[in-house]
């Protein structure tokens, strides 16, 4: 039978449509990309003068692992000016925009990186959010990845995205207000709820006794997994070491098994952190891009994900 399934504390339905699709193979897409020839590629060793000047970089002496550098091309930039309230509101759309390339070789991709690799990463992205803050008109940092053509990805390096905003995205406010009122109704967060829900349950893909990674009930995509931290943290720069190892095992075996399933399909994630003095539990959203919307979900925000999230999550536990 069909459900209507709404968020577990946001008002967000979708409609788990079970009879169309329970197979992996209705999703899987062509077999792993080969690394595209674009000419010389700036994200490359040996061409670091062709990014703008490095802000970090994780390696020794002048080879590199991961490396940071602002965006060529930002989509926020650190150019100030008043708000203009009216019926067209704006303001300078400031911030910083930095990308993070994860790996020196070209054509690896992200899923086919080492736990440690990985764990170096979310260091950086740790470090970059906490530097990125220090600038009191910055509101939020949001860390992202594109990967593939239906993920958004315009270079084919393997590479994330980081933008500080100088407003709260209306998503983020909104997890904020739902999460403040259940635990105002019920004296509990509403992630940590989800925690002890989901981790002994038909959804649940890995855990340990740090993170936990499962398929989230009201799924938005085929094969959709969120990794949370088990101890409630209000951001990736809190984690203790052994927690963001954990967390770099979990991301690294969720890639791992959807590209053994879909043979290397596309996929968002996002980081999901805390505004300042708010207290919203931290987590990841893994999104892969193996479905389109359509007009029932363009016109009424109500998403039809055909790959029910019980299957899903028994999909990645297989491995199949």
């Amino acid at each position: 039978m069909n459900e209507l399934r709404k968020d577990y504390f946001l008002d967000r339905w979708v409609i788990i449509a079970e009879n169309r699709s329970n197979r992996p193979q209705d999703f899987a897409e062509e077999k792993k990309p080969k690394a595209k020839k674009e000419g010389k590629c700036y994200f490359c060793p040996g061409n670091e003068g062709m990014t703008p000047p490095e802000i970090c970089r994780i390696g020794k002496n002048d080879s590199w692992t991961v490396r940071c550098f602002p965006n060529k091309f930002p989509a926020t930039t650190p150019e100030s000016g008043r708000l203009e309230e009216n019926f067209l509101t704006k303001q300078p759309a400031y911030g910083r925009h930095e990308v993070v390339v994860e790996t020196p070789t070209h054509g690896e991709s992200f899923g086919d990186l080492g736990v440690g690799q990985i764990k170096d990463v979310l260091y950086v992205y740790s470090e970059r959010i906490k530097d990125l803050k220090k600038d009191k008109r910055i509101r939020y940092v949001m860390v992202f990845k594109n990967e593939g053509t239906e993920g958004g990805a315009s270079i084919g390096h393997s590479h994330t995205q980081i933008i500080a905003l100088s407003m709260i995205p209306t998503l983020i406010r909104n997890e904020v207000n739902a999460s403040k009122k259940y635990i105002k109704e019920n004296g509990k967060c509403p992630f940590c709820e989800m925690v002890k829900k989901e981790v002994k349950g038909e959804r649940r893909i890995f855990s340990d006794k740090n993170f936990i990674a499962f398929a989230p009930f009201a799924s938005r995509f085929p094969f959709e997994v969120w990794i949370m931290p088990k101890r409630h943290a209000r951001s990736i720069e809190l984690l203790k070491d052994a927690e963001l190892h954990s967390f770099a095992e979990m991301l690294k075996n969720v890639i791992s098994r959807l590209n053994s399933i879909l043979n290397y399909p596309s996929y968002n994630f996002y980081l999901h952190i805390s505004p300042e003095n708010e207290d919203l539990h931290f987590h990841l959203e893994f999104c892969p891009r193996v479905s389109k919307l359509g007009g029932f979900e363009l016109g009424s925000d109500i998403v039809i994900n055909i790959m029910p999230p019980e299957v899903a999550a028994k999909h990645y536990r297989d491995g199949i």
